[in-house]
C-alpha cells in the first residue's frame, strides 16, 4: 500500500504530488487545511515513502493505486487536489471515479504531459536522468519549480520530500506524461473545479492552464502572481485561502 500523511478532521481531502515530489511537501498546509478536512497526502508508487512500491508508467496506473489506497483507508467520496503530474493524475481519477470526487483542484497542470513549453524536454530529461543521475537531476530541476531557486525558503523543504525515487521510477513517470492526453475528454468532468497556475511557471504554460480551464465547464481559473510552478511554497498563504474558501463553499 501506498506511503502517506493522514492529518485533520472533516470531509477527506486527498492532495496529491506531482514529479520528483513527494506528500512532505504539503506540511506547511496541513495545519490550516486539516481544521477543516481529514487530509491525505500519498506518495505516489516508486517516490518518497512509496519508493519499494512498483513505479508506474501510466497516469492511469498511479490513479488506480491512489484509489486502492482510499479503498484501504475508506475514504468512498472525497475533494481532490492535484500539483502538475498529481494534477494528471486527479483528472484521471476524476474521469474514472467521478462519482467519488466531490470537489476538484488542478494546480500547475495540463490536460496533456507532453508539455511543449516545459522549461527542458521529457527526453531531455529521461537522457540527463541517465547520464547524471537521479539525485543531480532533482537538484537541477526542483529549483525550477521556484522564481528564487535554491534560495526560495521552502526549496529545502521541497528537495528533501521528494527523496527516495529512483531513477527507474522517474523513467517510468516520464514514459506516462509522453503518452498520456485527455484533452478531448475534459468535457466529462461535472464536478466543481478549480485550476491554479503560476504566472511565472516554467513547467505549465499560462496558456496550458487557461486551456484547461476552458475545457470544464464551469470551472474557475485563478492565476497566481509573482509564482512558478510551486504556488502553496511560494505564496502559502494565498494558496491556502483560494483552495479552502473553494471546498468550503
Amino acid at each position: 500500500m501506498l506511503h502517506y500523511r493522514r492529518y485533520g478532521k472533516g470531509t477527506p481531502l486527498i492532495m496529491q504530488h506531482g514529479f520528483l515530489g513527494g506528500g512532505g511537501y504539503w506540511v506547511p498546509q496541513l495545519p490550516a487545511f486539516g481544521q477543516c478536512f481529514d487530509v491525505v497526502a500519498p506518495d505516489l508508487p516508486g517516490f518518497a515513502g512509496s519508493a519499494g512500491e512498483p513505479a508506474q508508467d501510466s497516469i492511469e496506473g498511479m490513479a488506480g493505486a491512489v484509489i486502492t489506497l482510499a479503498d484501504a483507508l475508506n475514504v468512498e467520496r472525497f475533494h481532490l487536489m492535484g500539483h502538475s503530474m498529481g494534477g494528471m493524475v486527479a483528472q484521471q481519477i476524476a474521469l474514472d471515479h467521478p462519482d467519488r470526487v466531490r470537489k476538484l483542484v488542478l494546480y500547475g497542470t495540463a490536460s496533456l504531459g507532453d508539455l511543449p513549453k516545459r522549461f527542458e524536454t521529457l527526453a531531455a530529461s529521461r537522457a540527463r536522468i541517465q547520464q547524471e543521475g537521479i539525485e543531480a537531476c532533482a537538484q537541477r530541476i526542483i529549483p525550477t519549480w521556484f522564481v528564487e531557486g535554491k534560495a526560495a525558503p521552502y526549496y529545502d523543504l521541497c528537495y528533501e520530500a521528494g527523496k527516495g525515487v529512483t531513477a527507474a521510477a522517474a523513467d517510468k513517470a516520464l514514459t506516462a506524461l509522453g503518452k498520456w492526453n485527455v484533452g478531448a475528454r475534459l468535457g466529462e468532468l461535472k464536478m466543481p473545479t478549480l485550476v491554479i497556475c503560476g504566472d511565472r511557471d516554467r513547467s505549465i504554460s499560462l496558456d496550458q492552464a487557461v486551456a484547461l480551464s476552458e475545457g470544464i465547464k464551469g470551472s474557475r481559473l485563478c492565476i497566481a502572481p509573482g509564482c512558478a510552478h510551486n504556488v502553496h511554497l511560494e505564496r502559502p498563504g494565498f494558496f491556502v485561502h483560494a483552495v479552502r474558501e473553494f471546498f468550503l463553499e
